[in-house]
């Protein structure tokens, strides 16, 4: 919890200097270096997501530069915020797309992906996305030549909450969820399973992201349909947000959530005692089994590599694994890469193997991994898988 009471310490500025300062600082690359780009918001609803995101980029980048970096190069990360605005993130794509910057790397949020997404930015400036959040449905398909998804979509994790609600025999299901195009996709992916299983919501409710002063306007909303069981789309400090009011107001209904929740965020906002039984699905193994070898490279870079104050966690890990798929497609790329030697790289069909999780790609199918999981935030607030 340290990295996240540091965290809330801080004003909204401080907070992305104090996280990404040391990045930002290594923007211009020299002679044999390779540029890689993360813009994610690191104001607004999705900071807390955009800040351990770039702590793992940088943990494996700072691992790999160690190792003599990739072909002998070293590895400079340039980080921008598009503090979750649309339009400011289509023209921060824009400038990465003029600069050096070889590929780009988890940006963070529906808006400002579809934003990009719309106008074709990554296919019409020839510049490549590794790893995008949210993985809602409708940034994967149809393929987009230039982005390449590692994380198991949406649509997997949202079956396999549903499963889960039938298998423990709730009946009355509702959806809370963002006034974004992220909520929007999965509450007509919840709602699509559960249409084909005969089985209606009793309530359908958005968030305000940008208003949460309403939230016990929404919590009461919800009260009123009596849910048994309810599903949360909504980025983790929102999602804490929100958990906070649900449970001042005396409501029990087990929550569930996707990955974009975040135990640490969670305790830390709503309360450990608010935040127990809460249940996520995954898209990375357990971040503590170090019987899997990704996870234990993981933490062996931490030890060595970790800048002070930083403990493992899911959204780390994740980005971690991610700039491992990018680094391992730049080697393959050979000496001098170029964004289009990359993408032929990453579109061979020769599987990622990074030890317990891995990734293929070809041109037709830029989704790989269906790894999903389910876990349980515990009363000490580490998740239970």
């Amino acid at each position: 919890m340290a990295n996240l009471r540091h965290l809330k310490r801080l004003t909204p500025i401080n907070r992305l200097l104090a996280g990404v300062g040391l990045a930002v600082a290594a923007t211009l690359a020299g002679a044999g270096e390779l540029v890689v780009a993360h813009m994610a918001p690191f104001t607004g609803p999705a900071s807390i997501e955009a800040a351990e995101y770039n702590a793992g980029i940088r943990l494996a980048i700072k691992a790999a530069n160690a190792s003599g970096g990739i072909n002998g190069q070293q590895v400079v990360l340039k980080t921008e915020n598009d503090e979750y605005k649309p339009e400011r993130a289509a023209a921060i794509f824009r400038q990465l797309a003029a600069s050096e910057a070889v590929a780009t790397l988890l940006p963070v949020g529906s808006p400002a992906m579809g934003q990009i997404l719309k106008e074709g930015l990554p296919e019409t400036l020839k510049l490549p996305i590794v790893g995008l959040i949210p993985a809602a449905e409708p940034f994967r398909n149809p393929v987009h030549p230039y982005v390449y998804h590692v994380r198991a979509g949406d649509l997997s994790q949202y079956r396999k909450l549903v499963e889960h609600a039938r298998t423990i025999g709730v009946q009355r299901l509702a959806v809370v969820y963002t006034d974004s195009p992220f909520g929007g996709a999965g509450l007509a992916a919840i709602e699509g399973m559960l249409k084909k299983q005969s089985q209606d919501l009793v309530a359908r409710i958005a968030i305000p992201v940008s208003d949460t002063a309403r939230l016990p306007e929404v919590t009461d909303a919800l009260a009123r349909s009596n849910p048994d069981f309810v599903f949360l789309v909504s980025p983790s400090k929102l999602a804490g947000d929100f958990l906070k009011v649900y449970r001042s107001k005396g409501l029990s209904a087990p929550l569930a959530m996707t990955s974009y929740g975040n135990a640490d965020v969670l305790c830390a906002i709503a309360g450990r005692e608010n935040a127990h039984g809460v249940i996520m699905s995954q898209v990375m193994p357990n971040v503590s089994n170090n019987a899997i070898p990704v996870v234990r490279r993981f933490q062996e870079d931490l030890k060595k590599h970790g800048e002070k104050d930083m403990r493992a966690n899911i959204f780390q890990l994740e980005a971690y694994v991610t700039t491992q798929v990018l680094l391992e497609g730049l080697r393959r790329a050979g000496s001098n890469p170029s964004r289009q030697k990359l993408l032929n790289a990453l579109d061979s069909g020769k599987r990622i193997d990074l030890g317990g999780y891995g990734v293929d790609f070809t041109p037709a199918r830029h989704t790989s991994s269906e790894f999903v999981d389910i876990s349980i935030v515990g009363r000490d607030c580490r998740l239970i898988f």
